[in-house]
């Protein structure tokens, strides 16, 4: 019967026998290592290294620092020497370029002799420097003032003339024009010499007057005069404000009541350079007039779609914006066209309406040049467009939107929340939060329209409407 236990038959043949855990190694002190173990940088420092496997003897633990490995340099090998460029090249780093001496560490401008050395030359030359004219003198100028002869005679000069001017100044009415005596010169020359001569300005006594009698009820009745035009000025100003926000309510409600009105939305592939994907018209009594999605030709970018929801395969068999534009110009004939942030969908119809005349300036330009009885005018006209049909599509574009009238919600409907943002200096914008479709923002744009107007009945106020 074999005497190995069941655990032992379960260990593979080819695995080795653990290895023996260290015993535990002494940590020292700072200063209670002995003398003869070495850290790394030691052992370096004595032109020695690790020999290969060599394992620490102890540690040093020094607070703040934290724990350093100690080795026996007995057990090390010495390195290498060094080569003779090697050497040449140690000793140029180590060479100070002022004085040329050799350092124990590397230099780059200059060593630390040589540093404190400039150092204590600057602050010789400094003491004999004047603060005013910065001429250098041969002896060192007095601590007191640093200055030279003649700018420390103006110094003086110039306290002695402000001490003057101030003396003047407190024994005076300040009254304009008034000269009538408040205080003697001595009592003031005395309160300013309690304070110190040397000085650039000095406090008045507290019981001294700034103005005569006359002089103070002038500047009461002047004082009450700037009060009250401030007064005014601030109730006109509360009273423009309010007017403003009563002709915003105004619009608001008027907008609603009138039949002219429609609302127009637009989503697009993008910011830049934005294609169309949908286009809705809604009326002001809530009438959807046009809701249709629109091929950009153009893939539609993910981010675009992650917003409002609509793909490449959405708008697959929709309508162009030009097939749509003719139903477009006729909705909006004549109209009032609201739109929230108008300066966004604007730009989005001025693009697509460029894009869509230059395509029918090539068409026609195509289809005239192909003829073969080309009239002279007809030719003329082709080739204008052929060297600028950019411009003249802008033009065109123009010239359409210059038909309409659009009118922004975002900005008054903005101004009427009134969220106030000191770092833009306005009101902050606010989200439409119509679901990021077109027919949605419509509606959502009618929604803030009756906020504003609420309490209005069909545009008027109620004791006008009686």
């Amino acid at each position: 019967m074999s005497s190995t236990t069941a655990a032992e038959a379960e260990i593979p043949s080819s695995r080795t026998e653990p290895e023996e855990v260290p015993a535990k190694l002494k940590v020292y002190g700072w200063g209670q290592a002995p003398a003869h173990l070495r850290t790394q940088t030691q052992l370096a420092a004595d032109r020695l290294k690790l020999a290969p496997g060599q394992q620490p003897v102890a540690y040093l633990y020094i607070q703040r620092h934290g724990q350093f490995d100690l080795y026996d340099p007995a057990d090390a090998v010495k390195m290498k020497p060094l080569g003779s460029a090697t050497k040449a090249a140690m000793t140029a780093r180590r060479t100070c370029p002022e004085c040329g001496k050799v350092r124990k560490y590397p230099v780059r401008t200059r060593c630390s002799v040589c540093q404190a050395k400039a150092y204590e030359a600057q602050r010789r030359r400094e003491a004999r420097t004047c603060w005013d004219c910065r001429e250098v003198f041969a002896r060192r100028l007095p601590k007191e003032h640093h200055r030279c002869g003649p700018c420390r005679s103006g110094q003086l000069a110039a306290w002695r003339q402000k001490a003057v001017e101030w003396v003047e100044e407190v024994t005076v009415c300040g009254g304009e024009g008034c000269a009538v005596k408040l205080v003697t010169k001595k009592e003031a020359r005395e309160h300013q010499r309690q304070q110190g001569l040397r000085r650039s300005w000095w406090r008045r006594a507290a019981h001294w007057p700034l103005r005569c009698a006359p002089c103070t009820t002038a500047e009461e009745q002047r004082r009450a005069e700037q009060r009250a035009r401030w007064e005014r000025e601030e109730q006109e100003r509360r009273e423009a404000e309010r007017r403003v926000a009563e002709a915003r309510v105004r619009w608001a409600a008027e907008a609603l009541a009138d039949p002219d009105v429609v609302v127009l939305d637009t989503e697009t592939t993008g910011l830049d350079d934005p294609r169309i994907v949908e286009i809705a018209v809604v009326s002001s009594a809530g009438e959807v007039l046009l809701d249709t999605l629109v091929n950009p030709g153009v893939p539609i970018p993910e981010e675009a779609s992650q917003i409002h929801g609509i793909t490449d395969s959405d708008v697959a068999s929709a309508a162009t914006f030009s097939q749509l534009l003719d139903g477009l110009t006729a909705v909006l004939s004549g109209k009032r066209v609201l739109i929230y942030n108008k300066w966004f969908d604007i730009g989005a119809l001025q693009h697509e309406l460029t894009l869509h005349y230059l395509d029918r300036a090539a068409r026609e330009f195509v289809e005239e040049a192909s003829a073969e009885a080309l009239r002279e005018g007809a030719r003329e006209r082709s080739l204008g467009w052929a060297r600028d049909p950019v411009v003249w599509a802008g033009e065109q574009a123009g010239a359409w939107l210059g038909g309409m009238t659009f009118e922004d919600v975002m900005i008054p409907y903005s101004d009427w929340v009134g969220d106030w943002s000191e770092y833009h200096g306005n009101n902050r914008w606010q989200p439409l939060n119509g679901g990021h479709r077109a027919a949605g923002d419509c509606r959502a744009v009618l929604d803030c329209l009756r906020a504003m107007g609420r309490r209005y009945n069909g545009g008027l106020d109620e004791g006008e409407a009686a």
